[in-house]
């Protein structure tokens, strides 16, 4: 299903994130609240619809490759992992929970006319254009501490890897199972069209699915995020953006039949700008039409000043992490733990463990009274 004309490319990827926005919106599925909230209530509902995600999404991504519908595996998207992985996913945990917001929830409570994301949003761009800067040394850092020699877990031993799946698909399906027949899947809600999380992590899977049918890897979107930075820096000082190394060069190139796809941050038309860019504007007017549809889009004016600098200094956080890692939480959380990517590990750890940081840093310096768990 892969495809190389542009225009079907980015058309399918446009739908895709339609879609995935109206459902990001109507559940309220934020990775950050998710960990967020772990360490600060104790709440697990949304860890357990990840759970079910990670085992939709395995089941389709592999067996997608088995059959031939994913014929990319391992994604080129993906690389060995570096310590840089490990760096990046600490700053970018850090980050997200400063900013209120990753990557995806980010665009979809900008879309409702939350300022405080629109804040992290430019905290996002601006984090862009200062990794631009320092990415020959943050390149060349990956490159002398790669920690593993393969892109994904038993990827030379196809048995080894048939038996890991199925025991976490197993131990899933009995966690799922468990859950069901507590009925501790579904959250207690009162909005009108709200949607279950379990549902929204399903269509999710469902969703990813599709675009790396289409786009030859699972979602990713921060590239596009730093070539929309390119865009705007490039408005004002043209002369340094071409002197860029990150601004100038594809990190994405491979060969697909007689076509040559590539594609990187710098403020052209390519591969990046067709899928990831198409995915971006997808979620955002998705989330946006649902906002509109259900009268919620409201501008509440701007928040605090703790939470201003707050938002401003997560999104810069969250931009520079995604960058020195070589992705972010969408990209590894989504994509490289259903595929078993050493990447998406090591990210998914180190963010987590920024993510706790985070929440010490929230509390303490952030949120004027105690934060209390909801009755």
């Amino acid at each position: 299903m892969l495809t190389t004309e542009p225009l079907l490319l980015s058309l399918g990827i446009l739908l895709v994130g339609l879609i995935a926005g109206v459902i990001l919106f109507r559940a309220d599925f934020c990775m950050v609240a998710m960990l967020r909230d772990f360490f600060l209530f104790r709440h697990t509902a949304l860890l357990r619809a990840f759970v079910l995600y990670l085992l939709a999404a395995i089941l389709l991504f592999h067996l997608g490759v088995a059959g031939g519908l994913l014929p990319l595996y391992p994604p080129p998207t993906f690389h060995a992992a570096s310590v840089a992985t490990i760096v990046g996913g600490l700053v970018f945990g850090i980050g997200m929970v400063l900013a209120g917001g990753c990557v995806f929830s980010t665009l979809y409570k900008m879309a409702s006319g939350n300022l405080t994301n629109w804040i992290a949003f430019f905290g996002i761009l601006a984090g862009s254009m200062l990794y631009a800067e320092i990415h020959p040394w943050v390149s060349e850092f990956a490159a002398r501490t790669t920690v593993t020699a393969q892109v994904t877990l038993a990827q030379d031993a196809p048995g080894l890897r048939v038996v890991l799946l199925a025991v976490i698909v197993v131990g899933g399906a009995l966690l799922a199972g468990r859950w069901i027949k507590q009925d501790r899947i579904r959250v207690v809600a009162y909005a009108e069209g709200y949607l279950q999380p379990w549902k929204a992590v399903l269509g999710l899977g469902m969703l990813n699915f599709f675009y790396y049918a289409l786009a030859g890897a699972p979602f990713g979107v921060t590239t596009a995020y730093a070539k929309l930075a390119a865009y705007l820096e490039r408005l004002v000082w043209p002369e340094h953006v071409a002197s860029l190394d990150y601004f100038t060069t594809d990190s994405i190139h491979w060969q697909w039949g007689d076509a040559v796809i590539s594609g990187g941050a710098a403020p052209r038309l390519d591969y990046i700008a067709f899928t990831e860019g198409a995915l971006v504007v997808g979620v955002f007017t998705g989330a946006l039409m649902a906002a509109v549809y259900y009268r919620e889009f409201k501008i509440y004016g701007l928040p605090p000043w703790r939470q201003s600098v707050s938002a401003l200094t997560g999104g810069i956080l969250l931009a520079l992490g995604a960058r020195i890692a070589g992705g972010c939480n969408v990209k590894f959380f989504l994509g490289g733990l259903p595929l078993l990517a050493w990447q998406g590990i090591y990210f998914t750890l180190a963010a987590t463990a920024g993510c706790y940081v985070g929440t010490k840093i929230l509390t303490r310096y952030i949120v004027q009274r105690p934060l209390r768990a909801k009755p």
